[in-house]
């Protein structure tokens, strides 16, 4: 709001003398004032770049009693607050409607022309010579007190829109401050999070890459276990195959043994029927015997008989006798050693039959043990493929956990990056903060 100055006063000229001629002004021009006023508010309704700020009839008259008014204190030197205050309303009613101030200077002019040529209307009809040193003091004050009206409402139109200008930028300030503060808190939360995620990151760096270590160890321990049980397997390959070599000699043999039990008890069997046939050759040199003895004795009768003459038959027969009891006794031996020769192969044919179902059953178990070696070696080759499979995937695993823990180490620098580039944004973050408070207050005091 503007106050009253003397020294505003004086800035213009209006002194004692000077205000005197402009109360004699409106002596002359406040008669006319509604003249004045109805003929330019006409013209400005007539105009539509001048018309479009007063939209209505009520609008118009409004605007014209209060200048009438305004002007009245002007033309008479009614220079008090009052009036200061009225024309920087005006100003600022300017402003608020967004009168450019172009068609308010141009209306002052207008109406300048118009009251100075009803004051110089107005003198003519008076003595000229009398009168002309008072025309140019009526004039002058007119002009001055018109400059001073309107540097009062341009005034109070810069004042408005800088007040204006200050509370929008007291608003734009503290709308900014409010939104810089959110995004600060925003930000400075986030960073919180992200430092938290980055020590996390960093705990689970250590556990993955201690775990990486532990793994890769049992990796590598997997790895030569493997190729140990793949050795140990192929020494056990061979273990059998020489056992299957074992084995099928065995076989082998016991095929050949059956075989040759086979015949032995085939020979036995012959021995047997020999024997037998033998046995009956005796029985019949025994019952040759027997028949011989008993005709010897039937001689040795009939020589007893002959008497003399029979003494050399009787000793012949004797002789025969004689040599019928030793074949006798021969052949009851002969049956002795048959019957105990029939006996011994008997229990030959026995055991050879037993000897001979013992192979054959040695010759099954053979076959059954080289069934299940060749089952075991066909088994140990397999697990020869898969200890061999299993090294080799160890071995890729090993490699792989290798560049795991290789990333891992790349992941512990990136995240050491991470939380410093964190640390970096917190404190620009605080820095930030600090410069928006001090470019708003700056922008305050402006």
């Amino acid at each position: 709001m503007q106050q009253r100055s003397p020294a505003r006063l004086w800035a213009y000229g209006l002194d004692k003398e000077t205000r005197a001629a402009l109360r004699e002004v409106g002596e002359i021009v406040i008669p006319r004032l509604d003249e004045v006023l109805g003929d330019f508010y006409t013209d400005v309704d007539a105009t539509p770049d001048w018309s479009q700020f007063f939209n209505s009839p009520k609008l118009l008259n409004h605007a014209k009693s209060h200048q009438k008014i305004h002007w009245e204190r002007m033309f008479s030197c009614d220079y008090t607050q009052d009036y200061f205050t009225q024309a920087d309303k005006i100003g600022r009613v300017h402003y608020r409607i967004g009168l450019p101030l172009r068609h308010y200077v141009g209306a002052y002019a207008r109406v300048a022309a118009t009251l100075q040529r009803i004051i110089s209307c107005e003198q003519n009809g008076r003595l000229r010579a009398l009168l002309r040193r008072r025309s140019c003091m009526h004039s002058d004050a007119l002009t001055r007190a018109l400059m001073l009206d309107i540097e009062l409402a341009v005034s109070g139109f810069h004042e408005a829109q800088s007040e204006e200008f200050a509370q929008r930028m007291e608003r734009l300030g503290e709308s900014f401050e409010s939104e810089v503060s959110r995004v600060v808190d925003v930000l400075n939360g986030s960073m919180c999070r992200l430092s938290g995620a980055a020590n996390g990151l960093d705990d689970e760096i250590l556990g993955a890459r201690q775990g990486a270590g532990s793994v890769s160890a049992n990796a590598v321990q997997i790895a030569t276990s493997t190729q140990s049980v793949a050795a140990a397997i192929e020494e056990l390959s061979a273990s059998i195959a020489s056992i299957t070599q074992d084995v099928s000699e065995a076989a082998a043999a016991s095929v050949s043994a059956a075989t040759e039990a086979e015949a032995s008890a085939s020979q036995v069997g012959a021995l047997q029927t020999a024997v037998e046939e033998i046995g009956e050759v005796v029985s019949l040199i025994s019952a040759i015997a027997r028949q011989t003895n008993l005709l010897a004795v039937n001689a040795t009768v009939e020589a007893a008989r002959a008497g003399d003459a029979g003494k050399g038959f009787a000793v012949v027969a004797f002789e025969v006798k004689a040599l019928a009891q030793r074949i006798s006794d021969a052949t009851a031996s002969i049956s002795d050693r048959i019957e105990r020769i029939q006996t011994e192969s008997g229990s030959m044919a026995n055991r050879m039959s037993g000897i001979g179902d013992s192979v054959l059953r040695m010759k099954t178990f053979t076959e059954s043990i080289r069934v299940a070696v060749d089952e075991q070696k066909a088994a140990a080759r397999h697990i020869t493929q898969h200890a061999e499979s299993t090294a080799a995937s160890s071995n890729e695993m090993a490699d792989m956990i290798h560049d795991v823990s290789c990333r891992v180490e790349r992941s512990g620098t990136t995240s050491g990056t991470l939380k410093d580039a964190v640390a970096t944004v917190s404190g620009e973050t605080g820095t930030l903060s600090e410069r928006v408070r001090a470019f708003l207050g700056a922008l305050k005091a402006a």
